[in-house]
């Protein structure tokens, strides 16, 4: 009898098409998503640094064409206002470097122009300055202690252990009145790095999908297969206002949704909240209205109830992987970042992060709103017109 109730089971699931191959297609496409987008953490890749040199003498040549020869760095010299254009415009610059006039004297500051939302490439820009510019201030301090010494030793018994503690108290004095590296903002904004700023909206735009595929997705295949929709059809609820009344209130409380995590980062986490809360708001209404449309998609496309799980989920999980909800969408190869655009969550990410992190105003937004509508819109029409095919009636 067991093995009668096996047979079975094997052979409803080799007649479903769609769920055996959901059942090999969706571990490899989620493998393949995260595995293409974390590619650059696992391989040494070469970062675009912008620099502008001030001071033009010898130290400083000698400090750029050490960054020149560090392994991770790209160095190409500009002026100062194409270099935070470039940290500002291009995915391989993290941030850029200015060498100051008087360079190496006494307190001159290194300044580093950063991009908050490229965190990780800023670490390692960040280190190779320190590192190459390091090797400049240890040079010239033991230059300096080299003559010293020689001057206050010449001619007398050299005592080891004077001539030790000696250069070692003149060696800290010298290294704290030289140079350092001073972080900044191509944005004007703060550059410290809370991973709630990255967390709360990534993770909740990934629940908000997912809650819009089961609230909407499965909520209309539920009333079409239990015959709700057509036993209201036959009153003074028409098929169109029932789908839409479904859309609404889970738009409603997608809306609620997003409101409550971003009130608890902020209060729990001490996520940033940008310049505008209107911009802000009006960031999570566009993209709780695409994700409300493409859950009628979801519902349009499946064939069954039960095959708007694998198909529904293993779209949300692609979508939220490449498009920087999980972690920084710069982190991807560059031809990922592109092809991320094809999905609302990269658009909204974006958005997110240039208010959030970059501290950006409304205006600058008006893009990525443009395209989470355009998005909505889009998935909107095809919804209705597929779902009506498949006799939904709407």
């Amino acid at each position: 009898m067991l093995i009668l109730l096996i047979i079975k089971d094997l052979r409803l699931l080799v007649r479903d098409a769609i769920a055996l191959l959901l059942l090999f297609l969706a571990p490899i496409l989620v493998i393949a998503a995260a595995g293409f987008s974390l590619s650059t953490l696992y391989r040494s890749e070469r970062h675009l640094l912008p620099l502008t040199d001030l001071d033009g003498d010898e130290i400083a040549r000698t400090l750029v064409a050490t960054l020149r020869e560090a392994p991770e760095l790209e160095v190409v010299e500009v002026g100062v206002d194409e270099a935070r254009r470039l940290v500002a415009d291009t995915p391989r610059a993290g941030a850029a470097l200015v060498i100051p006039e008087g360079y190496p004297a006494d307190d001159v500051v290194l300044q580093l122009w950063t991009d908050p939302v490229k965190h990780l490439e800023v670490l390692k820009i960040q280190a190779a300055v320190e590192r190459a510019n390091a090797g400049i201030m240890t040079s010239r301090v033991a230059s300096r202690i080299a003559v010293v010494e020689v001057l206050t030793y010449a001619g007398e018994t050299v005592d080891l252990e004077a001539l030790a503690e000696d250069a070692a108290m003149l060696a800290s004095r010298l290294l704290e009145k030289n140079s350092r590296l001073e972080e900044a903002s191509v944005y004007g904004g703060a550059t410290t790095f809370n991973t709630f700023d990255q967390n709360v909206p990534g993770f909740g735009l990934t629940f908000l999908l997912l809650g819009m595929l089961f609230g909407v997705g499965l909520g209309i295949l539920d009333e079409r297969e239990w015959g709700t929709m057509y036993r209201l059809a036959a009153g003074p609820v028409s098929k169109p206002k029932l789908v839409v009344g479904k859309m609404l209130s889970r738009f409603l409380m997608g809306l609620v949704q997003m409101t409550v995590l971003f009130a608890v980062g902020r209060l729990a986490f001490d996520i940033s909240l940008g310049r505008s809360l209107v911009a802000l708001a009006l960031v999570v209404v566009a993209v709780t209205f695409a994700s409300a449309s493409l859950g009628l998609l979801a519902a349009s496309l499946a064939p069954s109830r039960d095959s708007v799980l694998p198909m529904g989920t293993i779209g949300v999980v692609v979508m939220a992987a490449i498009g920087g909800c999980w972690w920084p969408i710069t982190i991807e190869p560059l031809w990922l970042q592109r092809l991320a655009h094809v999905f609302p969550t990269a658009w909204a990410m974006g958005a997110f992060n240039d208010l959030m992190l970059r501290e950006r105003a409304l205006v600058e937004v008006v893009p990525s709103l443009i395209a989470l509508l355009g998005f909505g819109a889009l998935y909107l029409v095809f919804g209705a017109r597929l779902f009506r095919r498949a006799g939904g009636g709407v």
